[in-house]
């Protein structure tokens, strides 16, 4: 039997959309690295490293998934706020439950890595992961350097039209 392969258009839609909630994932990797250095949370996190260290890794998982575990029922939350004629409100707290979740999730995989990824099938799946991160790099590429073309000549057509109008400071 021939597999069947989503069309170009549907895999760059997932590609995108696999993308943006990765680029979210870095930031508030790097973000909460930030903030931890300008609180002096630093013993605290060595702490909790160290408490991690000597856990299995199974229950490391287990710190891993609970985050997951209690974000994903909010978002139906949200929703159904956003289906019973609050859309705003819902829509609002699902971005809000997402960009948490997303950070929270991010944050804790950041100190849990080292003993979920000694675990041989999530390091399997983790490489899974980041060979599809890799691909859908490469898919979306040309349309992100366009928009960043699209940008940047955006962008330097409001310098020059700025520059043109009356009493704009003259160089």
């Amino acid at each position: 039997m021939e597999k069947k392969r989503l069309p170009r258009p549907a895999m760059l839609v997932l590609a995108a959309l696999f993308l943006v909630e990765a680029w979210v994932w870095d930031a508030f990797v790097g973000l909460a690295r930030r903030l931890v250095s300008f609180v002096p949370w630093a013993a605290f996190k060595a702490r909790v490293a160290a408490f991690i260290d000597v856990l299995p890794a199974p229950v490391v998982l287990v710190v891993y998934i609970v985050p997951f575990i209690v974000v994903e029922p909010l978002k139906f939350i949200t929703l159904w706020i956003a289906a019973t004629g609050h859309v705003i409100l819902g829509l609002v707290g699902f971005v809000l439950v997402q960009f948490v979740g997303v950070g929270l999730l991010a944050v804790v995989f950041d100190l849990t890595r080292e003993k979920l990824l000694s675990m041989a099938w999530f390091a399997w799946v983790y490489e899974k992961v980041m060979i599809f991160h890799h691909f859908a790099d490469e898919l979306i590429a040309p349309y992100k350097a366009a928009a960043k073309r699209k940008w940047e000549a955006m962008r330097a057509w409001a310098r020059a039209y700025r520059a043109r109008l009356p009493g704009a400071p003259s160089k």
